[in-house]
């Protein structure tokens, strides 16, 4: 077990690796061309990523106590939006499937550059002078997440490019796998928090501002575009991407030995793919409902 425990940080990388890899498989390059059909959903929905939900993290941070550890794992999983999770979760609920793709493929590319900026400027806030000595290197990291993000996407688009048929058989076995990776994740940082601690106390101390921040940006995701008036179908992908961030790589980027090499900073994220998948469940449920089939001719 300890051997294990050594290794968990590596463990995650390899996941997420294999998660990114996955959801690479479902892209082509056509989705990052959509953007000229429903240029205004996309801006809303990245818009919603990108600024507003690390602005829904910091106010959290700045209104709840909570531990400094605590409110750093909140922060890094704002700047984390997307992932594998929230395509499956729009499909499932009949949202718009194509905008759902096309937002992870471009907050996939963004992230990159902001995910450095955003931690740094937490760790300040949170921190204070002491946020100074643990400042991420915006190059090396940037380099970090191309590595464990864009270049497994790349790798899955290429293979989708020349297997289209392999790939598009392989999709509903590709998204189990990619749910199965998720819960192994999420063991991971539960047993290298048993480690640390008792894993109820972390669970317990990230909580509040987890449930609050899944279900503020949920809730934003929809009524912005309803304020927009998007169809039903497009509010529901963005609720859904607003509200469903990349956890296991919030949990590889504090856990790794090149980035923040903090276990405790991954237990927010580990709650939150908890506290995520659960209402993801339940929105499936609601959203199907509101969407109305169409009259047979």
């Amino acid at each position: 077990m300890e051997s294990i425990l050594s290794i968990v940080p590596q463990l995650l990388q390899i996941l997420l690796f294999l998660i990114m890899f996955g959801m690479g498989m479902t892209l082509t390059v056509g989705d990052f061309k959509r953007v000229g059909q429903f240029p205004k959903a996309v801006i809303i929905g990245l818009t919603n990523q990108i600024i507003l939900l690390p602005l829904v993290g910091l106010l959290l941070i700045k209104t709840i106590p909570m531990a400094p550890y605590i409110a750093m794992g909140l922060m890094i999983v704002t700047a984390c939006p997307g992932g594998a999770t929230s395509n499956v979760i729009s499909h499932l609920s009949k949202g718009d499937t194509a905008l759902s793709i096309t937002l992870t493929a471009f907050s996939s590319v963004i992230t990159i550059f902001t995910i450095p900026f955003i931690i740094n400027f937490a760790l300040l806030e949170v921190m204070g002078e002491g946020g100074k000595s643990i400042q991420l290197p915006i190059i090396n990291t940037i380099l970090n997440i191309i590595k464990l993000t864009a270049l497994p996407v790349a790798l899955g688009m290429l293979i989708n490019y020349r297997f289209p048929v392999f790939s598009q058989n392989s999709r509903s076995t590709l998204a189990w796998i990619s749910g199965i990776f998720i819960l192994i994740a999420l063991a991971l940082i539960v047993l290298k928090l048993a480690e640390l601690g008792n894993v109820w106390d972390f669970i317990k101390a990230a909580g509040i501002g987890v449930i609050l921040l899944n279900l503020i940006t949920l809730g934003i995701g929809f009524i912005s575009s309803k304020i927009f008036a998007l169809e039903t179908a497009q509010s529901i992908t963005i609720s859904i991407e607003s509200g469903m961030q990349n956890n296991v790589l919030g949990m590889a980027i504090a856990t790794a030995p090149t980035l923040l090499n903090s276990p405790q900073m991954a237990a927010s994220a580990g709650v939150y793919g908890i506290v995520m998948c659960t209402t993801g469940m339940i929105l499936i449920y609601f959203f199907r409902k509101m969407i109305k089939p169409v009259p047979k001719q």
